[in-house]
C-alpha cells in the first residue's frame, strides 16, 4: 500500500509541476496507461483545474450542477469532482484529422480501425459494443466501452456513419 501511495504522490507532483509521469516507459497498469494517453494530469487525484488550461464553459458552471470543463493544449477536456480529476474527454470533430493520443487512436476514425488501435493498446481489457438502437446515446449513436479493475472505464461513441465522435475515460461515477 505504501508503494501505491508513493507512486500516486509522485504522479501528483509531476502533474502539478507540468511533468509527465512514466515518460518513455511502458505503463503496466491498463488504467494508468489509458489515463496517461489522454493527458499528463492524473485521474482520481487532487489537482488544480487552472493548471490544465482554459475554462471552456465560462461562467455557466459551478461544479455542483453544471460541471466545469478545462481544456488543455491538446484539446482534451478535464472535468473535476471538487478538486479531484474525474473525467477526460476528446471531441473528435474539434480535432478534425489531428492525431489523437487518447487510447492510441492516432488518426483512425472508422469504428473498425479505432477498435483495432484501442485493442492493441489495451489488450488486457475486454471491449463491449452496443449498436445505436441499444446504446442509449442518442439517435444513431453506437458505443463501445471497457472497464478497468479499479472501477474506472472508457467509452467511445460512433456516429451513424460509424466514425468516431468522442472518446472518454472516467475514474469514477460522478453524481
Amino acid at each position: 500500500m505504501k508503494l501505491k501511495t508513493a507512486a500516486a504522490m509522485t504522479a501528483l507532483i509531476l502533474a502539478l509541476s507540468g511533468g509527465v509521469a512514466h515518460a518513455g516507459e511502458s505503463v503496466a497498469d491498463p488504467f494508468d496507461r489509458a489515463d496517461e494517453s489522454f493527458s499528463r494530469y492524473p485521474l482520481n487525484l487532487p489537482s488544480t483545474p487552472q493548471l490544465v488550461g482554459r475554462l471552456t464553459n465560462g461562467d455557466v458552471c459551478d461544479d455542483d450542477g453544471i460541471a466545469c470543463e478545462w481544456e488543455d493544449d491538446a484539446g482534451v477536456h478535464h472535468i473535476f469532482a471538487g478538486e479531484t480529476l474525474a473525467i477526460k474527454t476528446v471531441d473528435v470533430a474539434a480535432l478534425g484529422t489531428r492525431n489523437i493520443s487518447a487510447l492510441n487512436i492516432g488518426t483512425a476514425r472508422t469504428r473498425g480501425d479505432v477498435l483495432a488501435k484501442v485493442r492493441a493498446f489495451l489488450p488486457e481489457i475486454t471491449i463491449d459494443c452496443l449498436e445505436a438502437d441499444k446504446a442509449g446515446q442518442g439517435n444513431g449513436i453506437a458505443s463501445c466501452e471497457g472497464s478497468f479493475a479499479n472501477g474506472g472505464w472508457f467509452k467511445l461513441l460512433f456516429g451513424p456513419d460509424n466514425r468516431l465522435t468522442s472518446a472518454r475515460i472516467d475514474a469514477f461515477q460522478m453524481n
